[in-house]
């Protein structure tokens, strides 16, 4: 049993290297897909009355590193187009839009931090409406991580004009107290 023996003790010994091996392997992968900055965008709302909501355009670094030099850009103008109201002039792309401009570059996000805009409106008169209500369009963004390493090919971040209070447009308004008679 003495040679039966030392080739089976070399056989598990040599299994268990390559599970630790391997397990080495995936726990450096996975640490190197998470141990980095991971920036998303989303429409929220600003304030929602009877008549309009405003909204932001909120950014957000939800990895475990800071980014750098984060940009916007828009992957489908025909569906950005699409989803401009009739209220969108100018005027108000200039001052809504700016955030898809080359220079509009957001320096330095820390991990777990948010900035916001300000980015249009929905108006209950469409001619006031910068936005088509519940439209879409699928930006790409792109920045940079701590140590140099560029981020510009994840998957398309789709922006959703709508009301971020109230995902099925129904929502609760002030309770009101009702005044209750005492009798003796």
């Amino acid at each position: 049993m003495g040679e039966t023996g030392d080739l089976l003790n070399l056989a598990v010994a040599a299994v268990a290297l390559i599970v630790s091996v391997v397990a080495l392997g995936f726990s450096i992968f996975f640490w190197y897909r998470q141990f980095r900055p991971i920036v998303t965008a989303m429409v929220e709302t600003h304030h929602g009355g009877n008549d309009a909501i405003a909204y932001d355009l909120v950014i957000l670094n939800s990895g475990s590193i800071p980014a750098k030099n984060i940009k916007l850009l828009v992957s489908d103008q025909t569906a950005l187009q699409a989803a401009l109201g009739a209220g969108a002039n100018e005027e108000n792309k200039a001052l809504w839009l700016a955030c898809f401009e080359p220079t509009s570059v957001i320096r330095l996000l820390q991990n777990g931090a948010r900035t916001s805009c300000s980015f249009g409106l929905t108006h209950r008169d469409p001619r006031q409406s910068f936005w088509m209500p519940q439209a879409e369009f699928p930006i790409q963004i792109e920045y940079d991580g701590w140590f140099g390493e560029t981020y510009q090919r994840d998957l398309p971040n789709v922006l959703q004009i709508a009301d971020s209070d109230s995902f099925t447009g129904g929502m609760w308004g002030p309770v009101k107290t009702l005044a209750v008679s005492r009798r003796s």
